[in-house]
């Protein structure tokens, strides 16, 4: 009887502890893209619920580790001298029931671009995205994209 009491609370325990595992942070891999190529000398800077809270520079044509906190908006704007500045909205409220991740980090490639395509659009996020529970993953706002393409 002990035995079942002891193996139940095991099994209890460890079942709980999944249960409540939980998403800390959204890891992205995010990196400026030249005509498809990657490139070096830009900046990211990072926003949190609109608050400037850091800035980011590679040298290199390589991405940047970013490590955003759970159930904040962030504007994430690449920039690079001569070049138009993009913005990229990421939502980072976990959907409830979302426990895990499929890919981590994001892969998240920005073309940056020296001319402005659309003027009226300039000042407007190239991308919304947000978390999606049944894709596990940060997924990209089609109807925002139809929208503004």
């Amino acid at each position: 009887m002990i035995r079942i009491l002891l193996i139940s609370f095991f099994v209890l325990f460890f079942c709980k502890k999944n249960a409540l595992a939980q998403i800390n942070s959204i890891d992205i891999a995010a990196s400026a893209l030249l005509n498809d190529k990657a490139t070096g000398d830009y900046a990211i800077l990072i926003y949190a619920d609109g608050i400037l809270k850091d800035s980011i520079y590679s040298k290199k044509a390589k991405g940047i580790e970013l490590h955003l906190e759970k159930n904040k908006l962030y504007s994430l704007v690449f920039k690079k001298i001569t070049f138009q500045s993009k913005i990229v909205i990421v939502d980072t409220h976990i959907p409830l029931g979302l426990r895990e991740l499929v890919e981590e980090p994001f892969l998240l490639q920005i073309e940056l671009s020296s001319q402005v395509t659309k003027p009226d659009l300039e000042d407007h996020p190239v991308a919304i995205l947000t978390l999606n529970k049944k894709e596990k993953s940060l997924v990209a706002s089609e109807s925002y994209y139809k929208l503004t393409h």
